[in-house]
């Protein structure tokens, strides 16, 4: 069978020895069909040789495939540079009966390979296809088309085909028609929807061929994103693709499948997609932000194939259902919104994109908030409550400017000492607590508010006075000249302690000389007063008290005074008693009965601490029985009555206190009248354990310690001699107060204890109360307090070297424990350096990471060390470590001329370069680059000469040249190294070929005839020269304005 004739080539067929036909399609260009065909697989290295017999390629046994090697040798092309028959290529494409999708595109990738191959080697015209006599074709999965057992695999003999085998000799006829059946000649029809949807039709097709019928159908697609693929397989007649990309252009083909054979693939078909709006742009970002301004940044969406004309931005200050305004509009990709927005302040953006179609959808809101800021000013600090030595204050939160208030700074200043403002309290707290201060006294306060952004000014300055004290007791009154029966004078002294504050009275009281309550009979500035009116014979009681702004003193010692007493008065005569009869001896007289008689002091004795049971006697009646009993005891300095009644017990309990006197007086009572008060009997009520500790607050603290101070609780008679301090979580704690008599003085002088607690954990917060313990047991606990501990101290930074060079060191620092973080909010950093002397000086204190040490000396050594500090104060310095500064380069090549230029050679030279040290040399490198040859500068020269004759040029050539310095640095021990400086600018020359030369020789000898024209010549002027230019320049303008002047404003002499 001849070779058959196919549109756009030939086509023949392997007949296998089991029957199997594979068909070859070949093109066009190929005009000589090869005479061997050697297929392998190259998975299995398994290979299959056929040869041409009259047209038919039949398979070879092992024996004729032996013989492959020397006819590929005697076939070979000696005309052309190809290479042997295993490397040519025919643009074959076999389509084989019976194979996979994974064979087909193992297939394609071949073909792609052997067409590049064919391309880069291109046939001589003297090549007339003798390289084609032998081809060798890659078949993967060769075992399923041809039928070899393992024998033949291996090389050895082939059997004859045995009878089983004649069914299979119908088979290649079948297959080829399958084929023709299948093929599809026409390209599916493509309906475009929409910008994005396209309907793929081949109903056409297969109603024109009745063969197509009941064949499935795989449609596969291209584009520029992807290679053909398939995206649909079934018995359907059109398909709908979805979600393509407006504006991009797509390929469609279509290939039937019946009973697993394969039709040869259609024609394609073009599809254009329409272009439509871009894409919704995806969601800006931020590039920068300030405390009052923005600057946003987006990427370009999809233009769906029309360019993008302009970006729409829109923004909303952050109300929330605010209106979107628009910003910017215009062709950037960035926009810098300078509003000058307040600190802190919620913003919300939007993006659309624009093209000749129209506008996107917007994208997705970017909501962000500028930088805080540093609090507002406070408001001053107000005044809550002010005592004797401490004041009250409170304060309201400033604005926090989007940043929450991370500490307040509250600082007085006394007058009295002389030091200006000074820190009282540093904390989160709205109000505090002043004490220790004088009473009396004028102070100055302001307030300071900070966040992690910063801190605010200070607030205006406020004075506040602390409270006097009430004076001290004044000295008893004192009798002045004699007593009289009516009346008496008495003179006192003011207190020893005024309290802070003038006496504004003094206020006398006396009772009514019977025992009886006291009456203020004096209240003035005078320091006497004069009795009158008094009854005689009397016992007066006189107290004093002094008043002054603080309040009124305790009354003074009470001073006992008698007036004078006077002859009674005449008595009642006495009556005979109508009862009993006169007798001789006697009479029987009566007169008035009288009271009761002067009780005895009563008798006292305490049943506890809280409690006194107080009893008494009866007295003589006289004449008329008791009725009743008054009991008083002395209370503030004077008596009140405590019991009236018949009983003559009293048991007393409230107001009674531990370590206490207590005085008390009874009188009998008859119808008659009242008894004289009895003498006052004393009690003292034993000692108790102590109060409750309040007040307590904590004074100081660190990382492992808190320092505590509370007010000393009443001791109810027994001195305080311990406390115990309970910290929930770590320990309890005992401590002595008192050792010997001594401590209780220091206990009334000081009124407050102090206490450190050590060994704490930092930044922790402790739950602590205190107890008081005298000799009689342990009081109450107080309420619980919440103390914390601070941070501790930084470790030392990651001190390391960022950019060094010949007169600076620039260094940088990490935090150590902070994550990779170059530095945290609050840290400040000192950097020393080690001087001449030996000893660390500072060389940068501040919050940066980073600093240049300048002024340095080249290839020297410095040694550095670090200290982080912190609110909890200053860290460890970190090791010393070293830096060495590099050398100095030397200066830039100036003055790069190119000269002398011929068709075979120019010269070159450039101005020499200052020395850098005394005892050094200077070398200079010169490059060139010719251009067009040349990919980069190489190396013409090296040495210390400024000038250099280059020759290696041939032809019209242009050539650059740039030059740098180097520097030669004699080291010790060492060959000198060289340190190279810039190159200089860029010098360019072309070189002419001699016919060119000669042309323009001509050219000029022509223009000799013509009359000479000097050829301008360009004048390279130095730097001094244009400095002398532009200072004559600037003097001659300065002189024509000041000529001008007079004529421009009419002036005249």
């Amino acid at each position: 069978m001849s070779p058959q004739e196919v549109t756009g080539g030939s086509k023949i067929e392997l007949r296998t020895s089991s029957g199997t036909v594979i068909c070859l399609n070949f093109s066009e260009k190929d005009q000589v069909l090869p005479k061997i065909v050697r297929l392998v697989d190259p998975d299995t290295d398994h290979a299959v040789v056929f040869r041409s017999e009259d047209g038919v390629y039949h398979e070879l046994d092992s024996d004729s495939a032996s013989n492959l090697q020397e006819l590929q040798h005697m076939n070979h092309c000696l005309h052309c540079n190809c290479n042997d028959g295993n490397e040519q290529s025919s643009n074959t494409n076999a389509d084989v009966r019976k194979v996979d999708e994974r064979v087909d595109k193992q297939r394609e990738k071949l073909q792609k390979k052997l067409r590049e191959r064919k391309a880069s080697n291109k046939e001589d015209e003297n090549c007339n296809g003798h390289c084609h006599q032998v081809i060798q074709l890659p078949i993967q999965g060769l075992k399923q088309y041809v039928r070899v057992n393992s024998s033949q695999m291996n090389g050895e003999h082939k059997t004859s085909p045995s009878k089983d085998d004649s069914s299979l000799e119908s088979e290649p006829v079948k297959g080829k028609n399958m084929l023709e059946e299948l093929k599809i000649h026409k390209e599916p029809d493509i309906e475009v929807l929409n910008s994005t949807t396209v309907k793929v039709s081949w109903a056409g097709q297969v109603s024109n061929n009745s063969h197509l019928d009941g064949c499935s159908f795989d449609l596969q697609m291209f584009s520029k994103a992807s290679p053909y693929s398939s995206i649909y397989s079934g018995s359907d007649k059109e398909f709908i693709v979805k979600e393509l990309k407006p504006g991009m252009q797509y390929k469609f083909r279509l290939q039937a499948e019946k009973d697993d054979d394969k039709g040869e693939i259609s024609p394609e078909a073009i599809c254009d997609m329409p272009c439509s709006v871009p894409s919704t742009p995806v969601q800006p970002h931020i590039g920068n932000r300030t405390k009052t301004s923005f600057t946003i940044k987006w990427t370009a969406p999809s233009d769906n194939g029309s360019p993008i004309t302009l970006y729409r931005l829109e923004w909303s200050k952050g109300e929330k259902g605010g209106a979107y305004t628009e910003c910017y509009c215009g062709p950037q990709r960035q926009f810098k919104l300078t509003h000058k927005l307040p600190p802190a302040t919620p913003c919300s953006f939007r993006l659309q994109a624009v093209n000749s179609i129209g506008a996107s959808k917007f994208s997705k809101d970017l909501k962000c908030v500028t930088i805080a800021g540093a609090p507002s000013v406070p408001a001053p600090p107000k005044l809550d409550k002010a005592g004797v030595n401490s004041l009250n204050l409170s304060w309201s939160k400033p604005e926090s400017k989007g940043a929450e208030i991370s500490e307040y700074l509250l600082e007085m200043e006394d007058d009295s000492t002389g030091y200006g403002f000074r820190v009282v309290y540093r904390g989160l707290e709205n109000s505090c607590v002043i004490d220790k201060l004088q009473r009396n006294t004028c102070y100055k306060f302001r307030l300071l508010a900070s966040n992690p952004q910063g801190k605010s000014k200070w607030s205006e300055t406020v004075m506040f006075d602390t409270c006097p004290e009430r004076p001290g007791q004044p000295s008893w009154p004192v009798l002045e000249g004699k007593v009289r029966s009516s009346g008496f004078a008495i003179t006192w002294g003011p207190p020893l302690d005024m309290g802070g504050s003038e006496i504004s009275a003094y206020m006398l009281q006396v009772d009514d000389g019977k025992g009886g309550q006291f009456t203020e009979v004096y209240r003035g500035l005078e320091c006497e007063y004069t009795f009158t009116g008094l009854s005689p014979g009397h016992l007066f009681r006189i107290r004093l008290a002094a008043v002054s702004d603080g309040g009124t003193s305790e009354w003074s010692k009470v001073t006992k005074i008698r007036t004078l007493p006077v002859v009674p008065g005449q008595a009642n005569p006495p009556v005979l008693s109508k009862s009993n009869k006169p007798q001789p001896n006697t009479l029987d007289l009566r007169w008035a009965p009288g009271p009761p008689d002067t009780p005895r002091a009563p008798d006292t004795l305490c049943r506890s601490a809280a409690a006194i049971i107080v009893s008494w006697e009866c007295p003589a009646e006289n004449g008329t029985p008791v009725t009743g009993y008054t009991l008083e005891w002395m209370e503030d300095g004077a008596f009140t009555e405590l019991y009236s009644g018949p009983d003559k017990t009293c048991e007393v309990r409230k107001g009674v206190s531990p370590a206490s006197f207590y005085y008390f007086r009874v009188k009998a009572v008859s119808a008659v009248g009242s008894s004289l008060w009895s003498p006052v009997s004393t009690c003292q009520t034993p000692a108790a354990s102590p109060l409750a500790v309040t007040s307590i607050k904590v004074v100081q603290k660190s990382s492992s310690h808190v320092s505590l101070r509370w007010r000393h609780p009443g001791n109810n008679g027994a001195t305080i001699t311990s406390y115990n301090v309970e910290v929930a979580g770590f320990k309890n704690i005992s401590f002595d107060v008192t050792s010997e008599g001594s401590e209780a003085e220091e206990e009334t002088t000081s009124p407050y204890q102090d206490y450190d607690i050590n060994e704490l954990q930092p930044n922790t917060v402790y739950r602590i109360r205190v107890q008081a313990v005298n000799k009689i047991g342990c009081g109450p606990f107080s309420a619980t307090v919440f103390a914390s501990t601070g941070d501790l101290p930084p470790p030392a930074p990651l001190l390391e070297l960022a950019t060094p060079s010949y007169q600076s060191l620039k260094l940088r620092w990490t935090s150590r424990g902070t994550g990779g973080k170059t530095g945290t909010a609050g840290m400040t950093y000192k950097l020393e350096m080690l001087d001449k002397n030996g000893s660390f000086v500072t060389v940068f204190s501040g919050p940066t990471t980073s600093h240049k040490v300048g002024k340095l000396l080249e290839r020297t050594e410095y040694q550095f060390r670090i200290q982080a500090c912190n609110d909890a104060g200053p860290g460890s310095f970190s090791d010393v470590v070293s830096f060495v500064t590099t050398a100095q380069p030397p200066n830039t090549v100036k003055g790069l001329m190119v000269e002398n230029v011929t068709p075979s050679s120019l010269n070159v030279r450039w101005e020499p370069v200052q020395i850098v040290k005394r005892g050094e040399t200077i070398e200079y490198l010169l490059q060139s680059q010719c251009v067009g040859k040349d990919p980069d500068f190489v190396q013409a020269y090296m040495g210390p000469n400024t000038k250099f004759e280059y020759t290696s040029v041939s032809g019209s050539t242009e050539v650059r040249f740039r030059v740098c310095a180097l520097r030669l640095m004699n080291a010790p021990d060492q060959s000198p190294s060289p340190i190279k400086g810039v190159f200089s600018a860029v010098s360019s020359a072309r070189t002419m070929t001699p016919k060119k030369k000669k042309i323009l020789e001509s050219s000029a000898e022509n223009d000799d005839r013509k009359p000479e024209i000097k050829e301008a010549t360009r004048v390279v002027l130095t730097d001094k020269q244009w400095a002398m230019i532009f200072f004559s320049g600037f003097s001659l303008l300065a002189v024509v304005v000041i000529l001008l002047l007079p004529s421009l404003f009419g002036v005249s002499d």
